[in-house]
């Protein structure tokens, strides 16, 4: 009903300012109603499929996003029986102790960036969830001059927000291919 409403007020706006722009409607052709009939259907129908448009930039987003999960492939599978037979016979006590507290420190930072992780997910998904709740708005001044920014910012936001996942995936990528020496 927002949408509506914002939708009928900029197509107001777009017919008042369209009739006044030429002379005091002194000179009226045909073709600037028929332009305005378009831009008029093209708002109608953006607002109409609102939704579709939202989703469909994010599932292009999804899409990437599981192409590029192909790419970071590895193994991490250890052979426990192997390390431990290693770790026994090459280290003393005292190696042996300084690498458990290291494992000790690097588990804790593990579970801390566990929860970091999780937290930012949860708020990645409610900025998702709002930012579409509020889309049929910017998407009802998109016909306008004046008042179309607001539409194209609300897209350039929202591609942002569907290739987050994406430049996450490519940092983690970056962060995994550093060996530490």
């Amino acid at each position: 009903p927002i949408a509506g409403i914002i939708i009928t007020l900029v197509l107001c706006y777009e017919l008042i300012s369209m009739l006044t722009e030429r002379n005091n409607m002194h000179d009226i052709d045909t073709w600037m109603f028929f332009k305005y009939f378009v831009k008029m259907w093209i708002a109608v129908y953006l607002v109409s499929n609102t939704f579709t448009i939202t989703m469909a930039v994010f599932d292009v987003g999804q899409h990437v996003v599981n192409s590029a999960a192909g790419v970071i492939t590895g193994s991490t599978a250890i052979d426990i029986s192997s390390a431990l037979t290693d770790l026994s016979t090459t280290m003393e006590i005292g190696e042996l102790v300084v690498l458990a507290l290291e494992t000790l420190i690097a588990g804790f930072c593990m579970r801390i960036l566990s929860v970091l992780i999780t937290v930012i997910m949860y708020g990645r998904m409610i900025e998702i969830y709002l930012y579409t709740s509020v889309a049929p708005i910017p998407f009802a001044t998109m016909s306008n001059r004046e008042w179309g920014q607001i539409g194209t910012n609300y897209f350039r936001g929202l591609f942002a927000l569907a290739f987050q996942a994406f430049l996450m995936m490519q940092c983690l990528l970056q962060v995994s291919s550093i060996q530490i020496i």
